[in-house]
């Protein structure tokens, strides 16, 4: 298991080429760059994002996996949320301040798994 803080430690582009290496992760690191301190089901990640349903479990799956996004249990009731590593924290505020053109820039330059989702959130803010 990869901890997040190790990961973290050689800028923002090593970052999101170890960890934005599909589409899907790409979109769920955007999600968790716009909404740091909260928590979501599952359902409702699955919705918030663009990419199919199966895509983004996996993402969220490995996400959790190597401890950038964490589980808890309410009341039955997982939910996820973005890791406390004030190290990843930081590398997602910086992919925060980008625009789409430099979104789309950095994102172009990593090798991407063929995938059934746009390469950047249409949401607003991300």
């Amino acid at each position: 298991m990869v901890m997040p803080d190790t990961m973290a430690g050689t800028g923002l582009s090593a970052f999101l080429d170890r960890c934005g290496d599909t589409r899907a992760k790409q979109e769920l690191l955007l999600f968790w760059a716009l909404h740091p301190d909260a928590r979501f089901s599952r359902l409702a990640v699955l919705s918030a994002l663009e990419c199919s349903k199966l895509d983004t479990e996996r993402a969220l799956a490995y996400m959790v996996d190597i401890e950038l996004v964490n589980t808890h249990s309410d009341s039955g009731l997982t939910t996820y949320s973005l890791t406390l590593s004030e190290k990843i924290r930081q590398m997602l505020a910086q992919l925060n301040t980008l625009d789409w053109g430099q979104r789309h820039e950095i994102f172009s330059h990593i090798h991407q798994v063929p995938g059934a989702c746009s390469l950047v959130s249409g949401q607003e803010g991300i």
